[in-house]
């Protein structure tokens, strides 16, 4: 029976991962070959859940990750625009995009720093 589970988890494995990567519940459950209804089973197994969240946040991550990679020639481009002289609306929009995108990473920011002193206090109270 091990070897089932083994193949079991395995497969669920494979099944999360094409979630990540296919548009419906049936279409990944096609891509690895499993029911329908596994598919559908597996979804309502907490455990299965946990795991599918665990990867959508990695996903997320480096997605993440990526475009904060890119952000730089982004904030480039958009400065090039605004410098161009061209067209004022395609200056005041990059002006614009460039405020909103610098408002918002900083109340991210204030948001980060809030929640890592609440985390702190947590930990510091469970010390005691």
């Amino acid at each position: 029976m091990k070897g089932h589970g083994e193949k079991k988890s395995r497969k669920a494995e494979e099944f999360i991962t094409a979630l990540l990567s296919h548009p419906t519940i049936e279409a990944a459950a096609k891509a690895v070959g499993i029911s329908n209804a596994t598919a559908w089973r597996w979804i309502q197994d907490p455990e299965v859940g946990k795991e599918y969240a665990r990867a959508r946040r990695r996903a997320m991550e480096h997605a993440t990750a990526r475009i904060q990679e890119a952000a730089g020639e982004a904030v480039e481009c958009l400065r090039e625009v605004q410098r161009s002289g061209e067209s004022e609306s395609a200056r005041v929009s990059a002006a614009r995009t460039i405020l909103d995108t610098a408002f918002k990473a900083a109340d991210l920011e204030d948001v980060q720093a809030r929640l890592d002193a609440l985390e702190q206090a947590i930990k510091d109270k469970g010390a005691r």
